[in-house]
């Protein structure tokens, strides 16, 4: 049976950060010999896509000097979390009570970058660092994974022999277009991981929106609040919107006393 020693985590979003914070510490409770962990993350800091593919009202603005790990990101004040902080922390690194219910993108990165610091996870990671391929070879002491990744700053080439390796680069790194007949003959084209800004609806323009997930439905508030001729939102099986907070109807039930 081959010994893992050496694992590599591609992404240093959440999943990456929770992944190798249990790799860090699992000899504890496996009795064995620590891990050498080491985190590939392409952008230069944590966050994921939190961190590069945001968008407004919920866009992190990449004008973070890379040697800074504090969230200064600029992002404006209604950039909030579509999940609660209930659901969102980890269970092993629980927000204060006094933390409002659904975060602003600005606090979830602090949150993360806090994480790092608590768990001791931030020497392990190497931030520019994107993966080109990971190789598969085959040694005496059993198989082994080459990956191989450039300095996104530099362009200096590395490489990193491990073990396994844990893949959480996320849903949301390449865009999944479909192919639609006529689709074509449309002015403009945008994967909503290219938008940034309600300009790029332009002005007096009509605008179909197709999906309604929590970014489809971030682009369709944005395009009504924006200056367009019309808004139309599509989806092969229907929605249903609701309020991230449920407002309670509060009865006044009045006694009266009968002669």
């Amino acid at each position: 049976m081959q010994i893992i020693r050496k694992v590599a985590v591609i992404g240093a979003g959440p999943g990456g950060l929770v992944t190798a914070k249990y790799l860090l510490e699992s000899h504890r409770a496996l009795g064995t010999e620590p891990l050498e962990v080491k985190v590939f993350e392409a952008e230069y800091a944590i966050g994921g896509t939190f961190y590069a593919r945001m968008y407004e009202d919920g866009e992190v603005r990449q004008e973070i000097h890379p040697s800074h790990y504090s969230c200064e990101a600029l992002l404006t004040p209604n950039s909030q979390l579509v999940s609660s902080k209930q659901l969102t922390a980890f269970s092993d690194f629980r927000l204060s009570d006094d933390e409002p219910d659904f975060l602003p993108v600005t606090r979830y990165l602090q949150y993360l970058n806090d994480y790092c610091d608590n768990f001791k996870i931030r020497p392990h990671i190497l931030l520019n660092a994107k993966v080109g391929s990971i190789t598969r070879k085959s040694t005496l002491k059993g198989d082994k994974h080459v990956i191989e990744y450039t300095n996104t700053q530099t362009g200096d080439m590395g490489e990193f022999e491990a073990d396994a390796v844990a893949v959480c680069c996320g849903l949301h790194v390449t865009p999944n277009i479909p192919h639609i007949p006529g689709m074509e003959e449309v002015p403009v084209r945008l994967h909503s991981s290219q938008f940034k800004t309600r300009a790029q609806f332009g002005v007096d323009k009509t605008v179909m929106i197709m999906g309604v997930g929590e970014t489809g439905s971030d682009m369709a508030y944005l395009a009504v609040t924006s200056p367009t001729k019309q808004v139309v939102l599509c989806h092969r099986f229907g929605f249903h919107f609701a309020p991230k907070v449920r407002m309670f109807l509060r009865l006044q039930f009045t006694s009266f006393i009968g002669d």
